[in-house]
C-alpha cells in the first residue's frame, strides 16, 4: 500500500503540472488543503489557487526528490520550476525563470487524497520575480 500512495502523489504532482490544473480525480469530495500560511482551503477553494497559480506561471514542471510513506501519508520534498508569465496575486508578470524548492505531504485514504500539506519557499520565490528583495 505504501508503493501505492507515493505513485498516486507522484502522478497527482506531474498530471497536475503537465495539465495546469488540480486533478480533482485524485482527491476526496471533502478535500482539505493547507498551503503555507493560508487560510485553510476546500477542494474548490485550492482548484482556484492552483488555477491562478498556472494562470500565472507557465511551463511548471516539478522535480520529486524523496517521496517516504507510512501509514496513511506521504511526505515529498521536490523543486518547482517555472516562467512568470503572468500577474501573480497583484504582482505583474516578470518574464523570469523561478527554482522554488518545497516540501509537503499528503494524507490517503482508499487511494484518494484526503489532506493536503504543501510548503513553497515563498520568501525565494518572491525573490525571484521582484515582488521583495
Amino acid at each position: 500500500m505504501l508503493e501505492e500512495n507515493k505513485a498516486l502523489i507522484h502522478d497527482f504532482l506531474m498530471k497536475s503540472n503537465k495539465e495546469g490544473r488540480t486533478i480533482v480525480e485524485f482527491c476526496v469530495p471533502n478535500f482539505t488543503a493547507h498551503i503555507g500560511a493560508s487560510p485553510t482551503m476546500n477542494l474548490q477553494e485550492f482548484q482556484k489557487f492552483q488555477t491562478n497559480y498556472y494562470a500565472s506561471f507557465s511551463e511548471s514542471q516539478i522535480t520529486l526528490e524523496d517521496m517516504i510513506a507510512e501509514d496513511d501519508k506521504v511526505a515529498f520534498r521536490g523543486v518547482v520550476r517555472a516562467m512568470h508569465t503572468g500577474e501573480f496575486n497583484g504582482i505583474p508578470a516578470s518574464g523570469k525563470s523561478v527554482v522554488v524548492p518545497v516540501i509537503g505531504m499528503a494524507k490517503i485514504t482508499n487511494g484518494k487524497i484526503v489532506e493536503w500539506w504543501n510548503s513553497p519557499d515563498r520568501l525565494s520565490w518572491m525573490q525571484q520575480i521582484g515582488a521583495v528583495r
